[in-house]
């Protein structure tokens, strides 16, 4: 299986997080936003599955990867939007810039891969200095702001952690039917998580 295919999807999804979750919790509460996103991001998947002619495939090996890829998705999105009530946007993109560098390390822990080398290192930071100076400006305002920081910290391990242990299980799924099993995985997660803790309650 390709590993650009298989991460396309999550790609898709992480690349709009920051100002789609600023957005859709706008007067709805964090746990409705989220879990209106990822049930319209299934219904939109399943929709696409069909348009291509692709197969949502439910043997064990499939079952195992959309797991593992739920709950990547269930951490990160249930810890971001937390968090994006107390820290902008901006800040977000900032922290989730470390991704690279977090998944770089844990690919060398869990594949005994060397792609974190000194010069791919010094390149992630100096990156992430650069955006830093441009959205950390009066970022950090309010007592929570902190959590927010740390959640979203904890965001980027859990989704990189997802990433890599996908690589090391593998899987003959299209990068579409992975994301596309992940979502309907997690919209459940994410329906219970209202019931139990949303704002109707």
């Amino acid at each position: 299986m390709s590993v650009p295919a298989a991460f396309i999807g999550v790609v898709i999804i992480w690349s709009t997080t920051p100002v789609a979750i600023q957005w859709s919790s706008e007067g709805w509460g964090f746990l409705s936003g989220v879990t209106g996103r990822m049930i319209l991001g299934a219904v939109f998947c399943l929709l696409l599955l069909k348009v291509f002619g692709d197969e949502l495939h439910w043997h064990k090996s499939a079952r195992r990867v959309y797991f593992t890829a739920a709950v990547g998705i269930y951490g990160a999105m249930l810890a971001v939007y937390w968090a994006a009530q107390y820290i902008p946007s901006g800040l977000i993109s900032v922290l989730f810039g470390l991704s690279p560098i977090v998944t770089a390390f844990m690919a060398s822990v869990w594949l005994q891969e060397s792609s974190l080398t000194l010069a791919k290192l010094l390149g992630a930071l100096l990156g992430l200095t650069g955006i830093s100076l441009i959205f950390l400006s009066d970022s950090i305002n309010g007592d929570l702001a902190w959590q927010g920081i740390a959640a979203v910290l904890a965001a980027v391990v859990v989704q990189c952690a997802s990433g890599v242990w996908l690589k090391r299980i593998g899987t003959e799924v299209s990068g579409l039917a992975l994301t596309t099993g992940a979502l309907v995985m997690v919209v459940p997660m994410f329906l219970v998580t209202w019931l139990l803790f949303g704002e109707h309650t």
